[in-house]
């Protein structure tokens, strides 16, 4: 397997801006103008109807050192923060803007604060394995008969592949929780690229060594077989 781009790196912390504030002693306005020149960000929120941390504000197209940060948004409850490196890279601009804003605001945050996070990691990968999708004898043989049903009714020779694998957890009772783990065929490219995308609930890292494994495991079903 072989990265192709990290398409997204978003961390989610799940920390109460109430916390991070608690005596009203930081002047809003004056910290967000603060952040939006720390990071330069390109778009910040500036009118009143910014200010709303239920849709949350909404910062764009910064960078922290090095790394372009391309969505901040504060809620209520939380900080959201996209890269395109890795949600590693993302936790540490969230914990070091956070120690920023204790120095030169006033801020109250200690890491124990935040309780829980979330992730999304979406990436494009090349695979070694040109049957990742289709290894499992059952599918393929089901591969091999829509495509021979469907190529006599259209008389069109394009092979037919698996497209979407898909994972997520039962609906019921609750709605599921994040987003699905999926591994899909890298749409507007042919099937001999063997390029993937895919999107996980997962640090960036944890989804790379899943997919790896992932691949191992289809290479090594194949030489069983």
């Amino acid at each position: 397997m072989k990265l192709s781009a990290v398409h997204l790196a978003r961390v989610l912390a799940f920390v109460e801006s109430f916390d991070l504030n608690p005596r009203g002693a930081v002047f809003y306005p004056d910290l967000v103008k603060g952040m939006a020149e720390k990071f330069g960000f390109k778009k910040f929120p500036q009118k009143p109807e910014d200010f709303d941390e239920i849709k949350g504000l909404e910062f764009i197209g910064g960078t922290w050192g090095d790394v372009t940060v391309e969505k901040l948004t504060i809620y209520q409850n939380g900080l959201l923060l996209d890269t395109r490196v890795s949600t590693a890279e993302s936790e540490r601009i969230i914990e070091e803007g956070l120690a920023w804003g204790v120095k030169e605001f006033g801020l109250v945050y200690e890491a124990k604060m935040i309780k829980r996070r979330g992730y999304l990691s979406n990436l494009t990968f090349y695979s070694d394995c040109p049957t990742l999708l289709r290894s499992n004898s059952p599918v393929s043989k089901l591969n091999e008969r829509i495509y021979d049903s469907v190529s006599k009714i259209s008389g069109d020779k394009t092979p037919w592949e698996p497209i979407v694998l898909t994972f997520h957890s039962e609906a019921i009772p609750r709605k599921p929780v994040g987003a699905a783990f999926t591994i899909q065929r890298r749409a507007e490219t042919s099937f001999s690229e063997n390029k993937y995308y895919s999107e996980a609930p997962l640090p960036t890292g944890e989804h790379i060594a899943m997919l790896e494994a992932f691949e191992a495991d289809v290479i090594a079903s194949i030489f069983k077989s």
